[in-house]
C-alpha cells in the first residue's frame, strides 16, 4: 500500500486573499491597522482570525500588542511567503510572454561576483532564448536569502557560507575565489622590485570591509597568519564606487575578490598588486529552491555553470599568484 501524504484539508481551503491578510497581520502587528489596509472591518478580521485558528487546531498569534506569531504562526508565514512568491512569479511570467517574451526570470547577484560572471551567463544565456526576460536583483547575501525564501527570486549567485547552506536551499558550488589585494596604477608598491609582502603594504593607508564580514575575516587571518599588525591607517567602507574612487586618488591598498580585481585591471582603473594571498573567500556558487526548476532558471543555471568553468580555467592557467603591470604599462599610468 503507498501511502501519499495529503495537506491539512484548512490549507487547500486558503485563498490568495487569506494568505496576503495573514502577511498583512504579521507585518503591522495590529488588528485595527490590517482591517483599514485590507478594506475589511475589524470584527470581520477577528472573526476570520480566530476561525483560522480554530481550524489550524493551535495559536497562530500571541494576544499582545503588537502582535506576535507563535512557533506555529512562523510555519504558516513561510508557507504564506512561498505561495504569495510563486502567485507573484507566475503572474508576471505570464505577462512577460503576452507581451513577446518567452518568459521571465529573477536572478539574485552578490556584488563581488557580478563583474565577469554574471554578463557572461546572461549573454551566453540569451543566445539560446533571446526572448528571455531576465530581472537582476544585486545586494548581499544577508537581503538575498530571504527573498529567495518567499520565492521572489528564482536563484541567487553568492557565496556558499552560512545561511546559504540551509536546508531550505539547494545548492551547487561553482568555483573558488582568491582574495587579492588592488592598488591604482603607478602605485609606489608596484615597483617594489624584491618580493612584496603584507608588511610593506601596511605601511601605507587601507580600505577594509566592515568588521565581520567574510572578506574582514579572512583578512585578519591573513594579516595573523604572516604575524603582521593590520594597517594603522584605515578606512572601513564596503561601497565598490566609493572604494575605487579612493583607490584611484590616492596611495590606499584594499582587497577584493580575483573576478573584481580583473574587471578592474581589465579597463585600467586599478592594478593588482602581487600579494601573496593565502586566504580564500569560498565557494561561489548557485543557490536556488524549487525541486524541479522552469525550463528558463535551467537554462540560465547551466549558462552559469558553463561560463564559472570558463573562468576557472582561465584563472588556473595563469597561476595562482598574481602577475606584475608591464613596463609599458606602468610607464602609461605614471604619465596619466
Amino acid at each position: 500500500m503507498v501511502i501519499v501524504d495529503q495537506p491539512a484539508s484548512w490549507l487547500l481551503r486558503l485563498r490568495i486573499r487569506h494568505l496576503e491578510v495573514f502577511r498583512e497581520l504579521v507585518r503591522t502587528g495590529s488588528q485595527s491597522e490590517t482591517a483599514a489596509r485590507m478594506h475589511l472591518t475589524q470584527p470581520a478580521l477577528s472573526k476570520w482570525l480566530r476561525e483560522l485558528e480554530e481550524q489550524a487546531g493551535c495559536a497562530l498569534f500571541t494576544r499582545e500588542r503588537p502582535l506576535r506569531l507563535t512557533v506555529h504562526g512562523e510555519v504558516l508565514l513561510r508557507y504564506a511567503e512561498r505561495v504569495l512568491g510563486d502567485s507573484l512569479r507566475t503572474g508576471k511570467e505570464l505577462e512577460a510572454i503576452q507581451a513577446g517574451s518567452s518568459g521571465l526570470l529573477r536572478v539574485g547577484v552578490l556584488r563581488a561576483v557580478a563583474p565577469l560572471l554574471v554578463p557572461r551567463a546572461i549573454l551566453r544565456c540569451r543566445q539560446e532564448a533571446p526572448r528571455l526576460q531576465i530581472r537582476l536583483h544585486e545586494d548581499s547575501l544577508d537581503n538575498l536569502l530571504p527573498q529567495l525564501r518567499r520565492h521572489e527570486l528564482d536563484c541567487v549567485i553568492g557565496r556558499l557560507h552560512g545561511q546559504a547552506l540551509g536546508p531550505e536551499f539547494r545548492s551547487e558550488a561553482l568555483y573558488e575565489e582568491p582574495v587579492r589585494a588592488v592598488v591604482r596604477p603607478g602605485h609606489p608598491l608596484l615597483q617594489k622590485q624584491s618580493r612584496l609582502t603584507l608588511a610593506d603594504a601596511a605601511a601605507y593607508p587601507w580600505i577594509l570591509p566592515l568588521p565581520g564580514i567574510p572578506m574582514r575575516v579572512r583578512l585578519e587571518a591573513e594579516f595573523a597568519a604572516s604575524n603582521t599588525r593590520m594597517p594603522l591607517e584605515q578606512i572601513e567602507s564596503v561601497s565598490l564606487v566609493i572604494n575605487e574612487t579612493l583607490l584611484r586618488e590616492s596611495d590606499m591598498v584594499s582587497v577584493v575578490s580575483h573576478q573584481l580585481a580583473q574587471h578592474y585591471e581589465r579597463f585600467g582603473s586599478l592594478a593588482i598588486l602581487p600579494l601573496p594571498m593565502r586566504q580564500a573567500l569560498g565557494p561561489v556558487g548557485l543557490l536556488w529552491t524549487d525541486a524541479q526548476p522552469s525550463n528558463a532558471v535551467q537554462r540560465f543555471l547551466q549558462s552559469v555553470r558553463l561560463e564559472a568553468a570558463s573562468l576557472a580555467r582561465t584563472g588556473a592557467s595563469r597561476g595562482k599568484g598574481s602577475r606584475r603591470p608591464s613596463a609599458s604599462s606602468r610607464a602609461s599610468a605614471r604619465a596619466a
